[in-house]
């Protein structure tokens, strides 16, 4: 078994200790060593089931993601074909142990949970959140996917509008380190997605030269691996910016706490119709919220503007 990438941080990965012993039987899931990263501290999960043959890392060693850490004993036929369930991290993480039944009047939370609850809680006491809502003509986007077979998923639009302007918008990119900033390693726009109640990041290659169908598939591709359980899609890949989208869950507008090291989220909103001025006279039309967070360190109000507007121009432009 190699080492997950569970985090989205760069450092390096301390292993703390091992939870389990060479010899013993280990199923799929099973938490096996706990680790800690310069964000946080966690535990790594078993996703082969089998014999512990032997440990690859020791306690105190420091590995980096894709090393090899532990040797099994599998049986493929006896392994379980049913991927094991993922829990909430940031946008990804493994899930702990599930804890015992306890009364209805107490509920204990997972270390996976307190995990995220500590990381959020520092996101958003650490970064000076600001936020700014519009609203983007909607009425393009669903002609374009009405003609459209089969219909592409609609994160696929606001990725693509994303793309189109973020060569303009450099700063979106930046990564605050102390008293400087550094750029991104790339461009891909993450899409938050729910797989089986848990909250994961995919992380979508796509340019200015894309289109919504491609985007779409791939959109697609990286959920079926997340789903699958594959040890890579466990992971987060670099990403310039994420969007969420709750429109489907019948919720107007909201606003998101941003994933570091990332310094902006674009929070997407319902589609519905709206009253709306024009040419002196009231019409309905089909629109859709935006609310976008931003990191007041790397990025000023003036600047995140012009970035939702950029966003709005490419939406009414489809």
């Amino acid at each position: 078994m190699k080492m997950p990438d569970l985090s989205t941080t760069d450092s390096a990965i301390k292993l703390v200790r091992w939870l389990v012993q060479p010899g013993q039987s280990i199923k799929r899931g099973q938490p096996l060593c706990e680790i800690e990263t310069d964000k946080a501290a966690s535990e790594v999960e078993s996703i082969v089931a089998g014999v512990l043959k032997e440990f690859r890392a020791q306690p105190g060693d420091m590995v980096v993601v894709g090393q090899e850490i532990a040797l099994f004993e599998t049986d493929t036929a006896a392994s379980p074909t049913v991927p094991p369930q993922k829990g909430p991290g940031l946008f990804a993480r493994n899930r702990a142990a599930v804890p015992a039944p306890m009364s209805a009047a107490t509920l204990a939370l997972s270390q996976s949970q307190q995990t995220v609850g500590r990381r959020l809680q520092a996101s958003k006491q650490n970064i000076p959140h600001y936020y700014l809502q519009a609203s983007a003509n909607a009425e393009p986007m669903i002609r374009r996917r009405e003609v459209a077979s089969p219909k592409p998923v609609w994160e696929a639009f606001f990725v693509l509008a994303i793309a189109k302007v973020l060569k303009d918008f450099e700063r979106i990119r930046w990564r605050l380190g102390g008293e400087s900033v550094t750029a991104a390693p790339n461009s891909d726009i993450g899409v938050a997605v729910d797989v089986r109640g848990d909250l994961f990041v995919a992380a979508v290659a796509a340019t200015p030269q894309g289109s919504v169908e491609e985007i779409s598939n791939e959109i697609r591709a990286r959920v079926r691996e997340i789903e699958s359980g594959a040890g890579e899609a466990r992971g987060i890949r670099p990403a310039a910016i994420t969007i969420t989208n709750l429109g489907a869950s019948c919720v107007e507008s909201f606003t998101a706490i941003i994933n570091p090291p990332e310094v902006a989220i674009l929070a997407i909103g319902k589609i519905g119709p709206a009253p709306v001025v024009q040419n002196g006279q009231v019409t309905v039309q089909n629109r859709v919220s935006l609310t976008l967070s931003a990191d007041h360190r790397v990025i000023n109000g003036k600047y995140a503007a012009d970035f939702l507007g950029a966003i709005i121009r490419e939406i009414e432009s489809f």
